[in-house]
């Protein structure tokens, strides 16, 4: 017979096993025959990424940097060129955790292996990025706001 203490710990790991097995197959049946390789949460997680990247760039290319005359614009540069840093992480980490062929039941199996052991990572990144632009869209707002009470 067991003490109730003990039967309370098996019972409380036996319920996060099924519960991480469960959130392990629903990973797995997402990448499984999907274009990316990817779950849907870091799908649409790449693709804001992505034009994260994108947008930032023009904001941040090194022809800017040499015609920039206030410190509010080259604010402006730093913030997007951190902006480019943390979506350039976010999309490595999605890179490395896809499945290579999502037709294939193993790879698929072990990107949401992959996915689930990032997930810390991942959700970092993503609070990160989303602090960046909020700074980015504050620093556009107030440039903006000069440029319409301050022109030229």
């Amino acid at each position: 017979m067991m003490d109730p203490l003990t039967a309370i710990s098996l019972a409380s790991a036996i319920v996060q096993f099924v519960d991480f097995s469960s959130k392990l197959v629903g990973g797995t049946r997402q990448i499984y025959g999907s274009a990316l390789g990817l779950i849907e949460a870091d799908r649409s997680l790449e693709v804001i990424a992505s034009e994260m990247r994108r947008r930032t760039s023009k904001l941040a290319t090194p022809d800017a940097d040499a015609q920039i005359q206030t410190e509010e614009d080259r604010a402006l540069c730093r913030l997007a060129k951190e902006c480019q840093i943390l979506s350039d992480q976010l999309l490595g980490l999605f890179e490395k955790t896809k499945a290579r062929d999502p037709k294939s039941k193993v790879q698929s199996t072990w990107a949401a292996v992959k996915s689930k052991l990032h997930e810390s990572q991942k959700l970092e990144l993503q609070n990160r990025l989303n602090s960046c632009r909020s700074q980015l869209e504050l620093q556009l707002g107030f440039l903006t706001r000069l440029e319409i009470t301050h022109p030229f």
